[in-house]
């Protein structure tokens, strides 16, 4: 369970969020909506640790209070985020960093075996041949760095998924992979908070939506 309590954010000195309230039941799917601005980004970055955030109120994840954990322990928590724009590493070595995320969900995994699974799933997303050995989304186009997002999720299937627009630049036959993990996650008995205006994808496996309006729950 999720709960979320008077949440409020800031970054550099302005203030984004204030006083959100949620709460989330395991198995379910909540559509985060709202205009352009309205503090949706804002809320699942908050919720993941990030460390430019200032915030006050408090975040209970399964009756632990994660607000003062690090983004890095959240994500031992099972945690996860897709963002808008993910990142390039340049220098760390995309099968390899792979292989570390997988160490902690699976210490006693076999090396092998995570390599195996991991490019079993690249393959699954349609990445170029060579994704293994490429630095982390070097080259990378906008929809294969969402791709590639989605295959560290898919490896991960944490118990808290926030997405950030995950279909941006997602051909449509990559679309159902977010639906598919969406379910997945829920199946499991995790939550999924998801930021989308894919009308198909808000259809495809909600519980209930929240609105927020100048950082706030209407």
């Amino acid at each position: 369970m999720l709960k979320i309590k008077n949440l409020k954010a800031s970054i550099n000195g302005k203030e984004i969020l204030d006083g959100i309230n949620l709460e989330a039941n395991a198995g379910e799917c909540i559509l985060v909506t709202g205009h352009n601005g309205s503090g949706k980004s804002t809320l699942l970055h908050t919720i993941m640790g990030r460390p430019d955030i200032e915030i006050d109120g408090k975040i209970e994840h399964n009756g632990v209070d994660v607000t003062d954990l690090e983004c890095y322990e959240r994500s031992r928590n099972g945690f996860f985020i897709a963002h808008q724009s993910p990142p390039t590493l340049d220098g760390v070595n995309t099968l390899s960093l792979f292989s570390e995320f997988a160490k902690f969900d699976a210490p006693d995994a076999r090396k092998i075996e995570i390599i195996r699974k991991s490019k079993s799933v690249f393959k699954e997303m349609s990445l170029p041949e060579d994704w293994s050995q490429r630095d982390f989304n070097h080259g990378a186009s906008g929809g294969e760095r969402k791709k590639n997002e989605l295959a560290q999720a898919m490896l991960k299937t944490p118990s808290l998924l926030l997405l950030d627009e995950p279909d941006s630049g997602l051909e449509q036959s990559s679309r159902s992979k977010v639906t598919d993990l969406i379910k997945e996650v829920c199946d499991n008995g995790g939550i999924v908070l998801l930021v989308t205006h894919d009308q198909q994808l808000q259809n495809s496996y909600l519980t209930k939506k929240i609105e927020l309006s100048n950082g706030q729950t209407l």
